[in-house]
């Protein structure tokens, strides 16, 4: 338990930055239905990020957690993790990324729907519980 790996990507601007988060304990289901519309995605994604409590605030995967707006607001945003449930907020990846951070407009059908249609294991973050007893973060996506 708590022996995988996920990279978190954020959107400011044009840009998204990834931070990878080793240590992690990661639960996918696949689903999938049909609707009257057609075929719709059901997976499912639960990743529990363990953090180290500290003054300034949580620590994860060697990075200062900020909340979204807070991250947003950083002068040096790839020095910060930040969990963002918001409309174009977080991206996970089940895995490690190697390329760093990446332009939305690289591609026509931007960031997301190209890692959407291409990779396995990429999910937008729905919800994030921050628990304090045993030190962790609770990310869900679809």
């Amino acid at each position: 338990m708590f022996a995988e790996k996920v990279t978190v990507f954020n959107r400011l601007g044009q840009v998204w930055y990834p931070a990878e988060l080793a240590g992690v304990h990661v639960q996918a289901d696949r689903g999938g239905g049909t609707a009257p519309i057609g075929a719709r995605r059901e997976d499912t994604l639960t990743v529990l990020v363990p953090y180290e409590p500290g003054e300034e605030g949580p620590k994860t995967g060697g990075r200062l957690y900020l909340p979204p707006r807070a991250w947003r607001a950083a002068a040096d945003p790839e020095r910060y993790v930040t969990f963002d449930p918001g409309p174009g907020g977080t991206v996970i990846l089940l895995g490690p990324w190697e390329e760093g951070a990446v332009e939305e407009d690289r591609w026509p059908e931007g960031f997301y729907g190209r890692m959407n249609r291409d990779r396995d294991g990429v999910f937008a973050l729905t919800a994030v519980c921050r628990y304090e007893a045993l030190p962790h973060f609770e990310l869900t996506g679809r």
